[in-house]
């Protein structure tokens, strides 16, 4: 059996020389040998578009994606369905496949938008019972919800499965009832019983019979602590006059990010906010963390806060987010608009693609025109919409961003160019409608169809954000097989953790530096770097980065800059060293070019020396002492 390495290894080497049949014919038979490299399928099919051979493309992709989902690698395996529905959007079984795989990762919104997406079209296709599978599995995104429960019912009802229907029924009771005995338990004042972990026995010590005398301590030389190296500046680097002129060249002003310090009080920084319930105080008169007065009793938004804290303890976060939304709603009206964008806030994370909370947050921010909020809102509330599939609603506000920042490079990589005027409104509304109309009871819902759009408006309404790391891993997979626009989504959703936030950044910078949009890059890369307060070495990664893009632009002192300050960042990499002089060497030479400095350095200046003076000779004492 051939060596997989130098398989690929021809493989690279043939398409090189444009001898794509050949690189074909190689591969088809290497796939044979290695069953289980889902990377070669991922060749093959890339190889057969080249050759306009669309048909196997599509069955080696396919085929691919299940070796990848049999061998775990989830993301990969994800990529490949894409590249499917890219060439072909009628594959209804790769939506299904999707829709399992989003599941493996924990990525629960993806997941239900294409388990949602096969059912309806089964529905279409007459296959009901197929449907009627795959909304059990997506009721498994969405545990202990009682809406779902009673859409699926009506469902089973109205294709003549009423026994069935009447189990799902049975059971969305059972959840209402749990709640509604919580909410008379909270409001009664009563106390609601919870599981209490149990401390291990400790077994008590014995005491030693002779008592213990402790060491005496000995005199040990200090620990020596390692000097820190400095600092790389470009005066290290080269002679003060090449300094000086480079100093010229780099006029940015420098973005160093404040790894130990507090961030500046004059630049905002974003910080995930929670809302908490108040703190009791204890009987001694003192009050309680945020609270104003013990004596006073919690206004009405207090209460609905706390009762939500308690459903979310509980388990029942369908609950909790409609008390928490009805407390934002009441402190929107009484004009206490920093609590309402908290609670709107705690929605959003809760539920990522809530479309009401960020609607509003959007409204907070025009009220108390903090322009920056606005548009970092927007592109949220964009995004939420992406990923309900709304995709024309979408592509509005990120034109509306536009025109509030026409720099902003998120938005100009989202946009999508159309002919269109740019709406005034964005009639979020009619998304609702379109999963369902609000005017309709549940009772009055006479067709599938609207039980269809019913049941996914609640999924959507009613699902949580997965794990942020599977999304970055999945944008990984997409960048490594070119799906860079789906890549920088992913990483997009992966930014809102913290500590994979600059990782992201940096991602995306990269993405768009292969789409060639070099200065967006530099736009993200940089606003990375105001990221405060992260270890070191997580802004090495955009330093060298950001040096990339600049060497793209041929702009070498810009470059050398970024990469000295990638140095400081970590002074382990040798290789970086080599890379500064090389570039070191280039800089110095384009300013000989432009006649900046001499092609040879003048003569040092000698200083003139003047003629030493003749020593006084100082007549020495005699030895003889006089009395």
């Amino acid at each position: 059996m051939a060596d997989l390495g130098a398989v690929k290894r021809k493989v690279a080497e043939l398409e090189s020389k444009n001898d794509i049949d050949k690189a074909i014919s190689e591969l088809e038979k290497a796939i044979q040998d290695f069953p289980k490299e889902g990377s070669l399928f991922n060749k093959l099919g890339d190889l057969y578009i080249k050759v306009s051979r669309q048909r196997e493309a599509l069955e080696i992709y396919l085929r691919g994606a299940r070796v990848f989902k049999d061998e775990t690698y989830y993301p990969n395996a994800i990529a490949l369905c894409k590249k499917i529905l890219r060439l072909d959007t009628e594959r209804t079984d790769v939506y299904f496949l999707l829709g399992d795989l989003h599941k493996e990762l924990g990525q629960r919104v993806e997941a239900a938008n294409y388990l949602l997406e096969f059912a309806e079209r089964k529905v279409k296709a007459g296959s009901l019972e197929e449907a009627l599978k795959t909304y059990n599995i997506i009721k498994e995104l969405v545990p202990n919800n009682s809406k779902i429960l009673q859409t699926i019912s009506a469902i089973y009802a109205q294709l003549g499965k009423k026994d069935q229907g009447a189990e799902f029924l049975k059971e969305a009771k059972q959840i209402e009832t749990k709640q509604r005995e919580i909410k008379d338990t909270y409001k009664a004042g009563g106390t609601i019983e919870k599981t209490v972990e149990v401390a291990p026995k400790v077994e008590p010590v014995k005491t030693p019979e002779k008592p213990m005398v402790p060491p005496e301590p000995k005199d040990e030389p200090p620990p020596v602590v390692a000097e820190k190296p400095a600092d790389m500046t470009i005066d290290d680097i080269v002679s003060p006059e090449i300094a000086e002129l480079l100093k010229d060249e780099m006029r940015e002003p420098e973005v160093k990010p404040p790894v130990e310090e507090a961030p500046p009080s004059d630049t905002p920084v974003a910080v995930e906010e929670k809302v908490e319930a108040p703190v009791k105080a204890e009987k001694t008169g003192e009050k309680a963390v945020g609270e104003t007065d013990i004596s006073k009793e919690l206004s009405e938004i207090d209460k609905t806060i706390e009762l939500a804290e308690l459903y979310l303890n509980l388990g029942s976060e369908e609950e909790a987010i409609d008390c928490f939304r009805n407390a934002a709603i009441e402190a929107f009206n009484q004009e206490e608009y920093d609590r309402s964008a908290k609670l709107n806030k705690r929605i959003s994370d809760l539920r990522p693609t809530d479309l009401k909370s960020r609607q509003q947050l959007v409204e907070i921010a025009q009220i108390k025109d903090d322009k920056p909020s606005q548009i970092n809102y927007m592109l949220e509330l964009a995004e939420a919409l992406n990923r309900r599939d709304a995709k024309s609603q979408a592509q509005e506000l990120f034109r509306k961003v536009l025109e509030l920042d026409p720099e902003n490079a998120q938005a100009k990589d989202m946009i999508i160019e159309t002919k269109e005027p740019v709406k005034d409104f964005i009639d979020l509304g009619e998304v609702l409608r379109t999963e369902f109309d609000t005017d309709k009871k549940p009772e009055g819902l006479q067709n599938i169809q609207d039980l269809i759009s019913q049941f996914k408006k609640e999924v959507f309404d009613s699902i949580g954000e997965g794990d942020y790391r599977s999304h970055y891993d999945l944008g990984v997979a997409y960048k490594g097989m070119g799906l860079f626009q789906e890549a920088i989504e992913e990483f997009d959703i992966a930014a809102r953790d913290i500590s994979l936030k600059l990782k992201a950044y940096e991602s995306i910078g990269s993405c768009l530096l292969e789409r060639g949009k070099t200065e967006d890059a530099i736009k993200i890369l940089n606003e990375g770097l105001r990221v405060p307060n992260r270890p070191a070495r997580e802004y090495f990664g955009l330093y060298f980065m950001l040096a990339s893009c600049y060497e793209n632009q041929n702009n070498m002192p810009m470059a050398l800059k970024a990469y000295m300050n990638a140095y400081n960042m970590d002074k382990t990499v040798t290789d970086l060293t080599k890379k500064i002089n090389e570039l070191k060497v280039k800089v110095t030479e384009d300013l000989k070019k432009k006649g900046k400095i001499p092609a040879t350095p003048p003569p040092k200046k000698t200083e003139e020396t003047k003629p030493k003076e003749p020593e006084k000779i100082v007549p020495k004492k005699s030895k003889v002492t006089y009395l």
